[in-house]
């Protein structure tokens, strides 16, 4: 076939069938029926491992014996006559591959478009076969995503590709993947990894080169592709990517591309705009995504079909714009769907990121808000949006008075269920963190600093830093305990109001000589000043912890 030599080590009979047996599964396990027949399947493939595997995947769960006969007659004739070993594999191959349903097959056939020996994130593979048409046409995206992981996992289970360590991704056997160019050679030309410099010549593309035009062109990671030709002609292209490309800019007649779907422009760091006008008449355009920061959403009106966007706006107006524009609720600001961090840097007129519509932020899961100077809470106790958020970095925020602003008759239980890291840095306001009422059962970390008028905290933490909070007089309620059985570290500075530490660590126990043992998790203690650590009291019932935790502590 011309593909590359490689030396193939073979199995014995016993390996191969003992091989081919682990990969077709439990229930193909003796079966007197089927046993002679697996025998026969399993010789054909002349020990090659590849080709023993890629047999058990293909006829894993398969019981009848008719269809074992036509299978075996089927592999014969992919490599009868066929002495080099690695032809012979691609005859395997190739029988498992024949057996593909037409769509599994070009979603296979897809894969071979990424260089060799690369790992094809299994998210982004689907997102491409979408957007190509692979998958239910090119309806709405969110209607596709049915068969999406039935289609990978069809082809994991025929070998024809593999699972890398990071289940997240996958991989193209280099054998699979020449089997794939051979048989659309005439279908793809395929450069990849390659770091084109120019688009290929003329030569190169053959005679069916209106097909391959119709509807792709990926030039993504082309670092040295400058310029291209006029787009105008490739009126039918659905899917245009030149992300880290380093085109200096919009190539000519992209106008003109009506039918486009797809456009990724990421991580083109010398395009530094759009031409005017263009965007409105890319009206089918689904996913857009820029590396430039957008100074106008205004044009976005005419994208009606546009499902994912990834960009930056200037401010808030852009986005107010933007969100206006898509979910027409009139100067509602609505998040986009299944977003999963949020940043609000330096925005004014937000008060609270209720402002920026949380309604479809239900997989919100970290938010940052920093140097927004009229934000005064974070949340309103009626938003029920975040249950999944695991990080807040609160910082810069001068106005910031409270976490959640609560209503008459309405409490802030359950807000920040999940909450594991909060970050409070220069917000000179508030007085008060935590609210009594709140379940913190996940908070691992909390990093409180320079905030000149906070008085109390109150958390559950394995890990609590408190630094120069000149008012802080209490960390907990007048009666409040607080059990911290994880607690590893406290680390507490410039806090000179603070009197009491009401930690009660349940892991204490009166060991031999009844004498109180240190807690198994504490393990260190950092203070200053010195003699604000010799007065502070603690809480623990019927003992004295200070004597308890003196040779822990850290002295700055």
């Amino acid at each position: 076939m011309g593909f590359k030599k490689v030396k193939v080590p073979c199995f014995s009979m016993e390996e191969a069938m003992n091989l081919f047996l682990s990969k077709a599964g439990q229930d193909m396990l003796p079966n007197p029926t089927l046993e002679s027949l697996m025998e026969l399947a399993v010789r054909e493939c002349g020990g090659l491992p590849l080709a023993v595997v890629t047999l058990a995947g293909c006829m894993r769960g398969k019981s009848d014996p008719c269809m074992w006969e036509d299978a075996i007659e089927e592999l014969r004739g992919n490599i009868r006559n066929i002495n080099d070993m690695e032809d012979k594999v691609y005859g395997c191959l190739k029988f498992s591959y024949d057996r593909l349903q037409r769509i599994d097959q070009d979603c296979l056939l897809y894969c071979a478009l990424y260089p060799e020996y690369d790992e094809i994130d299994k998210d982004e593979i689907i997102e491409k076969w979408m957007e190509e048409g692979l998958i239910d046409g090119m309806g709405r995206r969110k209607a596709m995503e049915g068969s999406r992981h039935s289609i990978l996992q069809k082809l994991e289970e025929n070998c024809l590709l593999e699972r890398v360590q990071d289940r997240s991704c996958i991989k193209m056997h280099d054998l699979v993947r020449d089997m794939a160019l051979h048989i659309t050679r005439k279908r793809f030309l395929v450069k990849a990894g390659m770091q084109l410099e120019e688009v290929p010549n003329m030569e190169e593309w053959g005679e069916d080169l209106e097909k391959f035009g119709e509807t792709v062109l990926l030039l993504r990671g082309c670092w040295n592709l400058r310029s291209l030709p006029c787009l105008s002609k490739l009126q039918a292209l659905k899917k245009l990517d030149l992300g880290g490309s380093a085109s200096e800019k919009i190539p000519q007649g992209l106008e003109m591309l009506v039918n486009l779907r797809y456009l990724n422009l990421k991580r083109t760091i010398r395009l530094t705009g759009i031409p005017t006008g263009t965007l409105s008449k890319l009206c089918r355009l689904q996913y857009w995504a820029v590396h430039f920061k957008l100074e106008s959403a205004e044009e976005l009106r005419e994208l009606n079909k546009l499902e994912v966007f990834e960009d930056w706006f200037h401010n808030v107006c852009g986005l107010n714009t933007f969100a206006r524009i898509k979910t027409d609720v009139g100067d509602e600001i609505i998040l986009p769907y299944g977003i999963k961090e949020l940043s609000v840097l330096e925005c004014r007129g937000v008060r609270s990121i209720n402002d920026i519509g949380l309604r479809d932020a239900t997989d919100l899961k970290k938010c940052e808000l920093r140097g927004c100077s009229e934000l005064e809470s974070v949340i309103s106790s009626h938003c029920d949006q975040l249950q999944k958020l695991e990080s807040l970095d609160l910082i810069e925020l001068e106005n910031l008075k409270v976490i959640v602003e609560v209503g008459a008759g309405e409490s802030s239980v359950d807000r920040f269920s999940s909450l594991k890291e909060i970050t409070l840095w220069n917000c000179d306001k508030i007085k008060k963190l935590f609210s009594a009422d709140w379940v913190l059962s996940n908070l691992e970390v909390m990093d409180v600093r320079y905030c000149s008028e906070l008085e109390e905290i109150i958390t559950e933490s394995e890990k609590k830093r408190l630094g120069k909070l000149v008012q802080l007089q209490r960390i907990c309620s007048e009666n409040g305990v607080m059990g911290c059985d994880s607690l590893q570290s406290i680390t507490i500075s410039y806090c000179p109001k603070l009197k009491r530490i009401p930690l009660y660590l349940p892991q204490l126990e009166i060991d031999d000589e009844g004498k109180l043992s240190p807690s198994n998790s504490l393990q260190r203690i950092q203070v200053y000043p010195i003699d604000w650590w010799e007065a502070v009291e603690w809480e623990h019932p019927n003992f004295n912890i200070k004597n308890v935790v003196r040779p822990l502590k850290e002295i700055w």
